[in-house]
Parts: C-alpha cells; sequence; structure tokens
C-alpha cells in the first residue's frame, strides 16, 4: 500500500511518461537492426540493384537510340548529297547530250544543204545543157519552118 500511494502521489504530481524506459525497448531496437539487416541484405540491396540496372538499361538504350537518331541523320544527309550529285550529274549529261544532239543536227543539216546545192546546181547545169541543146534544136528547126512559113505565105518558094 505504502507503494500505491507512492505511485499515487508521483502520479498526481508528474504527468506520465510517453514511452515507458524498460528492456522492452531494447528488444524493440534489437528487433529494428535484425529486420534492417535482413531486408536490406534480402529485400532492398536487390531491389535498388534492379532499379540501378533499369536505369543503366534505359540510359544505354536511350544512348544507343540517340546514336541510331545521328547515324540516321547522317545516313539521310549522305543519300541527299549523292541524289543531289547524281541529280547535277543528269542534268550536266543531259546537257552534253543536247549539245552533241545540236551539233549532229547542225552536222546532217549542213550535209543536207550541201546535198541539195550540188544537186541544186547539177540540175541548173543539167537544164542550162538541156536548154542550149534545145535551143539549137529550135533554131534548126525555126530556119526550116520560118522558110516553110514564108513560102506557104508568099505561095512560092524561099531561098
Amino acid at each position: 500500500m505504502f507503494f500505491t500511494t507512492l505511485l499515487l502521489a508521483a502520479a498526481e504530481e508528474a504527468p506520465p511518461p510517453m514511452i515507458d524506459m524498460d528492456w522492452t525497448v531494447l528488444l524493440q531496437f534489437g528487433l529494428f537492426l535484425m529486420l534492417f539487416i535482413v531486408l536490406g541484405r534480402f529485400l532492398f540491396k536487390p531491389y535498388l540493384k534492379m532499379r540501378q540496372d533499369r536505369d543503366h538499361g534505359i540510359a544505354g538504350a536511350r544512348d544507343k537510340a540517340r546514336e541510331m537518331e545521328a547515324s540516321a541523320k547522317k545516313m539521310v544527309a549522305d543519300y541527299d548529297a549523292a541524289f543531289g550529285r547524281a541529280k547535277l550529274r543528269g542534268a550536266e549529261e543531259r546537257q552534253k547530250l543536247r549539245a552533241e544532239a545540236a551539233d549532229y543536227e547542225r552536222q546532217v543539216l549542213g550535209a543536207a544543204r550541201e546535198e541539195a546545192q550540188r544537186s541544186l546546181g547539177d540540175a541548173r547545169a543539167r537544164i542550162s545543157t538541156d536548154a542550149g541543146k534545145a535551143k539549137q534544136q529550135l533554131d534548126a528547126q525555126a530556119a526550116t519552118m520560118a522558110k516553110l512559113a514564108a513560102s506557104r505565105i508568099l505561095g512560092r518558094e524561099v531561098a
């Protein structure tokens, strides 16, 4: 009873403590440390390692994606450059072929003109020769016909 009275007196004098400090605190602290070590070793470390591996994998995939994107951009730039060069070569080749065609056309037309001029000159010479022969024949026939016509008109023979 003395203890109860003392406890009651102490209880009335001071508020009760929030945490009782007895041997259970040491037991709880020991359990906490044991759980901390066991969970840290078998749960948290593997989980953190898995997260780290995943982050490294994601970072590696991102780096690889960046490299692939840079490579694709380089390939597109190379393709565009090669396409531009091919287009330029095509334009140059087309211009060269047009120039060759124009030269060939000039040669063919020049040869045709020369042939036409030569044929025209030959035809003129032949016409001139034929005209001279025809004139001689007509001159010869004209004298005979003139005599014949004069003989008929005069009714007598003209010499």
